[in-house]
């Protein structure tokens, strides 16, 4: 019962956080609802275009591409602002030489944390000598923490957490279409800020026009065939109730986050995703200590699923959390995870 009264009051909070503009922890980017391929289809003919903030034209619902499978235009969108928002915040870090950050999603008690270690010559190098390091770093670093993030926020509502007290126990946790629209939107965001920091206008434009391109590019099919396309594996991957369909290859296997394709609608093999990585920052001498945790309960379960003794590495620990979970998914659902 304590539990129950605690997550209702952490859903509270959570509504009153969107209403005050949908912000996280870290005043990022506002919320947006995912939709799973069996509730709501969208027309991608009429995506609208794309909005950091409110006011926007977007229209939301699960999509069909033949290379790329299910995707989601709002769990695309919002990877992508939270990637923009961790590129300014390190990228801010790394400019006033502070010893690090932390961000969050959207309306979610979330936190990422980054502990940045300098280069021993940092304090020797130009001004433009480190704008031009700041920016190519924030490139590697934003693009992990929110698509890690977003692995973390699957986690939380697999073990129980609602948010906005709406959200059903696993019925939306690890979706057939989540990781891949995650990591899409992380993708899209890293290429519109190759050239460095946007306005929000120039942001905004910018995810338009390349969402439009990447869609044209996996083949996106029409909102009337996306549909023939999921009522064909309507009862072995979904029921009205139910998601019997899960991926939750997160890209640690082999370094790709790989798509479900539905079968029998293309011969072309699937379009794979690199998983991010903070690699890249070794030509720079710059090192990463990442951590996330969340003020639920399910921070603690996630802990010792882990095993881990402070805040939860994402990189470390969420290879274990994932193999049990995958575990429950069979074992206790019989659910299909690949």
């Amino acid at each position: 019962m304590k539990n129950k009264r605690r997550n209702f009051l952490y859903g509270l909070i959570a509504i009153v956080l969107l209403l005050a503009g949908g912000c996280g922890l870290g005043g990022g980017p506002r919320a947006r609802w995912g939709f799973t391929p069996k509730e709501k289809h969208g027309d991608p003919a009429n995506l609208g275009t794309h909005s950091y903030g409110f006011g926007g034209s977007e229209t939301s619902g699960v999509i069909y591409t033949l290379r790329a499978g299910s995707i989601d235009p709002d769990h695309l969108r919002g990877v992508a602002d939270l990637t923009r928002h961790t590129y300014n915040k390190a990228y801010d870090t790394l400019m006033k030489n502070k010893s690090g950050f932390r961000v969050g999603p959207a309306f979610e008690m979330t936190a990422n944390k980054i502990v940045l270690q300098y280069p021993s010559n940092w304090n020797h190098l130009t001004e433009a000598e480190k704008q031009k390091i700041a920016h190519k770093a924030a490139l590697i670093i934003a693009p992990v923490v929110s698509y890690h993030s977003s692995i973390w926020h699957e986690m939380l509502t697999w073990k129980g957490l609602h948010f906005v007290l709406i959200e059903p126990e696993h019925e939306s946790s690890f979706s057939w279409e989540d990781l891949y629209s995650n990591a899409l939107g992380a993708k899209l965001a890293v290429e519109a800020l190759q050239n460095g920091r946007l306005t929000t206008a120039e942001y905004n434009q910018a995810m338009t026009k390349l969402i439009d391109k990447e869609l044209k590019f996996l083949q996106v099919v029409p909102k009337d065939r996306a549909i023939e396309i999921f009522e064909s594996v309507r009862g072995a991957w979904y029921t009205a109730d139910r998601l019997m369909k899960r991926n939750m290859d997160i890209g640690y296997d082999n370094g790709q986050i790989t798509p479900c394709l539905i079968p029998g609608f293309t011969d072309e093999e699937p379009v794979s995703l690199p998983l991010p990585t903070l690699d890249g920052l070794k030509e720079y001498g710059i090192q990463v200590v990442y951590t996330i945790r969340s003020a639920y309960l399910q921070n603690g379960t996630l802990k010792r699923m882990a095993g881990a003794q402070g805040d939860v590495e994402p990189i470390r620990h969420f290879p274990i959390i994932m193999k049990k979970i995958e575990q429950e998914a069979i074992s206790q659902y019989n659910y299909q995870i690949r």
